[in-house]
C-alpha cells in the first residue's frame, strides 16, 4: 500500500436520488469543465426561449454557467437550482455524502446500535451547528425531519456577508439537512441556499418537497449504472 493509499479519504459507494419537479434545474456536471456549464447553459435557456424571460437570454445564460461551475467545485453527488417561470434564479441545492473515519462502537453499548457505526442524529447536529456558525445573523432553527431516506436533522440559518468595511451587507438563507440512511455508515449532506430572503418561506417548502424523494441505495457493482441502468430503487419512491 501506498502512502497515497494511506492519505485517501474512506468511500462507500452509495447512489443519491431526488425528484427534480417543475422548476428545478439539474446542474450536475461530469468533469466539472466550463466547456460543459456553457453546453448546459444553452439546453436551458433553449427550454425557457418560448416562456417570455424576465431577463434576457445572455443573463440567464450566463447565470446557468457560472452558478454550475461554483456548484460543482467541489464536486458534489449532486447540484441544481430552482429558476422562476421567468428565468430568475430561486435557489441552489447541493448534496453529497460523507464518510469519515468514526469509530466502531465499542462492545459495552455495540447492542444498542443498529447498523454501521456513525454519528446519531446529535452528533449531526453539532456537525450541522458547527457548519452554520460563522456569520449567523438569525437562527439556527433545529428540527428532526422522519424522511423516507431515514432519519435527519434540518437546522435553518440566515447568515450575513459584510463588504467593504462593513458598510454593505447581504443576508443569504440556509437550509441543512444531515440524512442517516439506514445500513450504511455515510452522512448524507443535502444543503440549500438563497439570497432574496422575502423566499424563505416558498423555498423552505421546495427543500421539504425534494427532500422527501430522496433515495440512497448502494451503487451498481460496475459502478457505471451501464446495463443494469439506474437502480431500481431510485424510481420507486
Amino acid at each position: 500500500m501506498t502512502a497515497q493509499d494511506e492519505e485517501a479519504p474512506p468511500v462507500e459507494d452509495l447512489v443519491c436520488c431526488v425528484e427534480l419537479g417543475p422548476g428545478w434545474v439539474d446542474l450536475t456536471l461530469a468533469t466539472g469543465a466550463r466547456t460543459e456549464a456553457e453546453a448546459l447553459a444553452r439546453r436551458t435557456v433553449e427550454l425557457y426561449g418560448p416562456r417570455g424571460l424576465r431577463i434576457d437570454e445572455k443573463a440567464l445564460f450566463d447565470d446557468v454557467a457560472d452558478r454550475a461551475a461554483a456548484l460543482n467545485a467541489e464536486a458534489p453527488v449532486m447540484a441544481a437550482a430552482f429558476y422562476s417561470g421567468t428565468g430568475e434564479a430561486v435557489a441552489d441545492f447541493v448534496i453529497d455524502t460523507y464518510l469519515d473515519t468514526w469509530s466502531e462502537p465499542a462492545a459495552a453499548d455495540a447492542e444498542d446500535r443498529e447498523g454501521p457505526a456513525r454519528p446519531g442524529l446529535d452528533e449531526a447536529r453539532a456537525l450541522l451547528l458547527d457548519r452554520s456558525a460563522p456569520g449567523t445573523a438569525a437562527g439556527p432553527d433545529v428540527t428532526y425531519p422522519d424522511l423516507p431516506a431515514g432519519p435527519a436533522v434540518r437546522v435553518g440559518s440566515q447568515v450575513r456577508t459584510r463588504q467593504l468595511l462593513g458598510l454593505w451587507r447581504q443576508d443569504t438563507g440556509s437550509l441543512t439537512y444531515a440524512v442517516l440512511p439506514p445500513g450504511v455508515r455515510s452522512l448524507v449532506l443535502a444543503s440549500f441556499t438563497w439570497r432574496n430572503m422575502a423566499q424563505t418561506e416558498k423555498v423552505t417548502r421546495l427543500a421539504d418537497e425534494l427532500m422527501a424523494t430522496l433515495r440512497v441505495v448502494p451503487e451498481p457493482e460496475d459502478g457505471t449504472g451501464e446495463g443494469g441502468g439506474e437502480p431500481e430503487e431510485c424510481g420507486s419512491p
